[in-house]
């Protein structure tokens, strides 16, 4: 098997190495959620649920003589030694706890779920913590199929669908999404899917919405009609959701458990990753049929153990927060789109606005300086002449030549930074 560090992760290097500014790999140079953080740190601290809820009532007077200092003197400490006298020197909160997530963070994983789509999956039976969403889905390959398997891929799509299928010894059968300028969106050729899904080795069909590269949010009618497949050829689904709180113009995330006879055929990954900015933390989960959760438990059991603990009380915080937070989530990432939508049109990029997510799948075609290079060759180009670095369209894609017109640009980062992305593009092309 000729596995290898994935190119987006390696665009990233070069960013540094050539003091690029990064619009290549999708994190963010902005503060996660702080609720969340301080829901990791207390735990961090706390050790005990009795002292983390202490914790959460003290004042900044109540921390000198936590430390054993009084008066000026405590003025004169660092914030860590100040916190050292909070530290309990007892703990539970940093060590292993239940492979498949506290029971809180499941309960609020199921709330959660509940608010937002009128389904409250059981905590004990459906919902387990994982180690980010990459590692919800390689446990879902693991557990479910058999080398051999195959399973329906939208291309163009994350890099490591394909190759998480082929390290478990799965066929990815892959169907292509294809820009409609005149529409302003990306279309999927249902005739090519049914053709794809007809082999006999096919067992699921993966779906990401919103999608990461083009920023195409799949319909009421396009889920329908991948319901439809699913129920007739008895195919499991296992969608990506990560970005489903990114919609934009009007578009709205829907769950496909939600569709007539999907909610026991449906396998949802999901993690904290983007709706907290915290793509470090590592701290997803996968919603199961019953029947499939004691499966996937054991891979992820044996693959990874546990996510880490006090990030989970962390999570915790963050599902808490009301719907009007996570409402207004897509409102930021809309100004960053346009601003960049427009950078990129200005110095000659065809760009379809994308429907969600926070990437721009640009075709660079008809910018002059970059027109008659290869994918690969014009994203060298502007992370090494121009200092913006991207990521080239055809690693999106495994077959056909689709790909090769295109560069994905991500604009979760801070408005500053896009704003300095752009002044470069202008400069360089």
């Amino acid at each position: 098997m000729d596995l290898e560090e994935t190119l987006i992760r390696r665009m990233t290097r070069l960013a540094i190495e050539h003091g690029a500014v990064n619009l290549s790999q999708g994190f963010t140079d902005e503060a996660p959620v702080y609720d969340m953080v301080w829901g990791g740190v207390a735990a961090m601290l706390g050790g005990t649920e009795e002292r983390l809820a202490r914790i959460e009532s003290m004042t900044v007077r109540d921390l000198p003589a936590a430390r054993g200092a009084g008066g000026g003197a405590a003025l004169d400490l660092t914030l860590k030694e100040l916190l050292a006298g909070v530290r309990n020197p007892r703990d539970q909160f940093n060590q292993y706890s239940f492979p498949f997530g506290l029971p809180e963070l499941r309960r609020a994983i199921a709330d959660y779920t509940d608010r937002l789509y009128g389904r409250r999956p059981d905590p004990e039976e459906e919902i387990t913590v994982v180690l980010g969403a990459s590692e919800g889905m390689a446990a879902a390959f693991c557990a479910l199929f058999e080398p051999g398997d195959g399973v329906v891929v939208m291309q163009p799509c994350h890099e490591l669908y394909p190759s998480q299928a082929a390290i478990f010894g799965l066929v990815p059968a892959f169907v292509t999404l294809r820009e409609n300028r005149g529409a302003g969106t990306w279309r999927l050729d249902r005739d090519e899917v049914r053709a794809v899904a007809s082999d006999p080795s096919v067992k699921a069909f993966i779906v990401n919405t919103p999608q990461n590269p083009t920023g195409k949010v799949l319909n009421r009618e396009e889920l329908s009609f991948i319901a439809e497949l699913c129920r007739t050829r008895d195919l499991l689904a296992i969608t990506d959701e990560i970005y489903e709180h990114i919609t934009f113009d009007g578009h709205r995330h829907l769950f496909l458990p939600s569709f007539d006879g999907m909610a026991e055929r449906t396998l949802v990954v999901n993690s904290i990753s983007k709706t907290g900015r915290a793509t470090g933390w590592r701290i997803g989960w996968v919603l199961t049929p019953p029947r499939y959760t004691r499966r996937l438990r054991a891979v992820h059991d044996n693959l990874v153990v546990q996510a880490p603990t006090p990030l989970q009380k962390g999570a915790v915080a963050l599902l808490r927060q009301e719907r009007t937070f996570f409402d207004g989530i897509a409102g930021d990432y809309r100004r960053k789109r346009d601003l960049l939508v427009a950078g990129l049109r200005a110095v000659g990029f065809t760009v379809t606005p994308p429907e969600g997510a926070y990437y721009l799948f640009a075709d660079y075609r008809t910018v002059p300086a970059l027109a008659e290079m290869p994918p690969v060759d014009a994203a060298m180009h502007l992370v090494k002449q121009v200092g913006v670095a991207t990521v080239p369209g055809d690693n999106f894609y495994t077959t056909g030549d689709d790909g090769n017109r295109y560069l994905r640009f991500a604009f979760c980062r801070s408005s500053e930074t896009l704003e300095a992305a752009v002044e470069r593009l202008r400069a360089g092309l």
